[in-house]
């Protein structure tokens, strides 16, 4: 049976585990919403093996959380599980969490629809597919180096495998020791060093791992607050707070809740700049001024920022305008959905108006919008 045949089959088995698990609710509809049959997919999960009914305990040992039934689309776990158990002799450390958690990181699990994940390549013109492998380093490329004669980029069960083959590759097959190019980060020095060369970047290594691990267990409120980054972004010089403008970043920085996102571009513009952070969650209004519509500041996904390398944000600010421009910039999964300024970019979602001549507004969309929460 070729691989294609056998991930269909898988994918075809996870479809109707969630049907069977519909069935064990009294009275539920078999027309039930698939969120509502992942959560009883997941509850049939927490069950002991013996417990489990028949058609779900082949399911056993994959360590899937509620929260990765409900995100991960039930043909992409099935790819992302296969990658796994294909590796299974040969690289042991490979985690399917870890290569769904880059899939979320990288395009949404496919859901994404910018430029480079169903077709062409990303606004830098270099990366493509559900995993965003670059296709123009080299040579080869290394998309060349890691897929398979007939594959495509841009087919998820291609793109996944390719993706365990590199992270094999780059350490997870590896010693266990050796140097941490990220010692501020949860995890080993093997899986960094793998996800460094996926993408050379510590915050990067952050969000996959942290993605992971919601994918793999329920994560303790207090934990997030406990991370290495989150204490490092809290100890960092170069990230000041204010409450000046009645709302309290500090306070909210060391919780550990922001968005993954925000995490990940503060520590990046902490090394360029000097900020101060004058607004993210607490103190904030619940709706966007003059609308109802709830504020990104609301569910942890903005920051406000008033000054830059000392200088304030104003509609004269050089500093100001230099990063408000390089943040219109970036590409993948750094890009801000929304950025208010002094500064009239001329395009949306970005903007200026009145209410944000002294401060630079970022704010991130909904994860299921192609985030990563």
């Amino acid at each position: 049976m070729t691989l294609r045949a056998r991930l269909a089959g898988v994918t075809a088995g996870l479809l109707s585990l969630a049907f069977l698990v519909s069935l064990l609710a009294p009275g539920s509809s078999l027309a039930g919403p698939i969120d509502q049959l992942r959560d009883r997919v997941a509850q049939a999960l927490t069950l002991s093996p013996a417990t489990r009914p028949p058609g779900l305990r082949q399911l056993a040992g994959i360590a899937a959380s509620r929260a990765a039934l409900a995100d991960i689309p039930s043909a992409y776990l099935a790819y992302y599980t296969q990658a796994d158990q294909a590796a299974e002799k040969t690289c042991p450390r490979l985690r399917w969490q870890v290569l769904a958690a880059i899939g979320k990181v990288e395009s949404d699990h496919g859901r994404s629809t910018v430029p480079g994940v169903r077709s062409g390549v990303n606004r830098f013109g270099c990366c493509a597919g559900p995993m965003q492998f670059n296709l123009t380093n080299g040579p080869p490329s290394t998309w060349a180096a890691y897929a398979r004669p007939g594959d495509s980029v841009y087919e998820a069960a291609d793109a996944i495998g390719a993706a365990a083959r590199k992270l094999c590759h780059d350490g997870l097959a590896g010693p266990t020791g050796g140097r941490d190019p990220c010692p501020q980060v949860h995890g080993g020095p093997a899986e960094h060093r793998a996800l460094k060369r996926y993408n050379n970047a510590c915050w990067y290594i952050h969000q996959v791992l942290t993605i992971a691990d919601r994918y793999t267990r329920a994560q303790p409120r207090e934990a997030a607050a406990r991370d290495p980054f989150v204490r490092a972004l809290v100890a960092n010089l170069h990230i000041r707070t204010t409450t000046s403008r009645g709302c309290n970043p500090a306070r909210d920085l060391a919780s550990g809740k922001l968005d993954l996102r925000v995490q990940s571009l503060l520590a990046v513009l902490a090394e360029q700049h000097t900020i101060r952070i004058s607004c993210a969650h607490t103190g904030h209004s619940r709706y966007v001024k003059g609308t109802r519509r709830i504020s990104n500041h609301t569910v942890w996904r903005a920051i406000d920022l008033d000054q830059v390398d000392g200088e304030p944000v104003s509609p004269h600010s050089a500093k100001a305008h230099a990063l408000v421009v390089w943040l219109d910039r970036l590409d993948g999964p750094l890009r801000p959905a929304e950025i208010g300024s002094p500064f009239d970019l001329g395009h949306r979602p970005y903007f200026s108006d009145d209410g944000h001549q002294q401060h630079i507004h970022i704010g991130y969309s909904s994860p299921t919008q192609g985030g990563s929460q």
